[in-house]
């Protein structure tokens, strides 16, 4: 009987570490530990206090969870514009059903236990309606988004008057405060992780970003599979919304100006490509954590608001353009 051939402990170890270091995701965890390094250097430890990462932990959690749902439509080949404008309506339905002020439109403050699912309902049928009008309607996701990107913000408006709303429970502070922001965010993308990697679901995501036509071919529903990760988007830029709420316990209608630009460029950042069919919701995780570290810092640092968009910019064309490198070489 032969005996069983063991491998040197040394060369098992090499053998994990290039396998991990070959991993996809290495790269962009790398990049997040170089980038939180030099910026505390930069800032003399301003960046690195406990206090500040903190800070970072609660920003990214807003970020994360929305960008988890953007995710799930950029792997299909589309792509939400509408986030913000679904996440602050959400938010100011909810805080206008939650508010003692005159602006509350029910005429007596609910409950979280009422606002809360209402909130995220409402944002999942945003959702719908977006999913509808690219696979039902045949709208080029951009101008679909585009378009209810403008409907939120305007009902939004119209359920305000404009006006910034606050007088909130103080119930609502627990889901926007440590630990629960991050563990819910985290929480999100674990769901997520599991749903794009073990299930049917996620195969036919991946497939219809990959190539639609072959999808259709293989039989799997792409009018239906466009429609469900519009729908994720949607609750989960509602969530979103919720969280911000509930982090600052007052809303305004300029609260999340620009959260779609940081939903694209945490998927783009975490190896998502914009073209479809490819990335991982780890990379997303790490990609929405390097937005939050460098939106922070340009605060901290007082670098302005023209730093924070030509930073954000030059991180999404630089992305595109290593996935168009990486696709032209395969």
């Amino acid at each position: 009987m032969a005996g069983v051939i063991q491998r040197p402990e040394g060369e098992a170890a090499r053998g994990i570490g290039r396998r991990v270091v070959a991993h996809e995701n290495f790269a962009i965890g790398m990049a997040l530990v170089g980038l939180v390094a030099a910026l505390g250097g930069a800032s003399r430890g301003a960046t690195v206090t406990p206090s500040n990462i903190a800070n970072v932990l609660l920003q990214s959690s807003v970020r994360g969870v929305v960008a988890v749902g953007q995710a799930f439509v950029i792997l299909t080949g589309n792509i939400d514009l509408s986030v913000s404008g679904v996440g602050v309506m959400a938010m100011m339905m909810g805080g206008a059903m939650m508010t003692t002020q005159w602006q509350n439109i029910l005429g007596y403050p609910a409950s979280l236990a009422l606002a809360i699912p209402v909130m995220l309902l409402v944002a999942a049928c945003w959702g719908l309606l977006n999913g509808t009008l690219v696979s039902r309607f045949g709208i080029p996701s951009l101008i679909a988004t585009f378009g209810v990107w403008q409907l939120g913000y305007g009902v939004a408006y119209y359920v305000t008057n404009g006006e910034a709303l606050m007088e909130l429970p103080e119930s609502l502070a627990i889901p926007g405060s440590l630990p629960a922001a991050p563990i819910i965010f985290f929480s999100v993308a674990v769901a997520a992780y599991i749903v794009l990697n073990h299930t049917g679901v996620g195969r036919n995501v991946y497939a219809v970003g990959g190539n639609p036509v072959s999808a259709f071919l293989s039989g799997i529903n792409v009018r239906r599979t466009s429609l469900y990760v519009f729908i994720i988007s949607g609750l989960l830029a509602g969530l979103g919304g919720l969280l911000f709420l509930s982090r600052g316990m007052a809303a305004s209608i300029e609260a999340l100006r620009g959260l779609e630009l940081d939903s694209i460029a945490a998927c783009a950042i975490g190896g998502i490509s914009l073209f479809g069919g490819r990335g991982n919701i780890v990379g997303v995780v790490l990609g929405a954590i390097i937005i939050g570290v460098l939106t922070n810092a340009i605060s901290v640092m007082h670098m302005g608001h023209a730093a924070r968009y030509i930073i954000k910019g030059a991180i999404i064309i630089g992305a595109v353009a290593i996935d168009i490198i990486r696709r032209e070489r395969r």
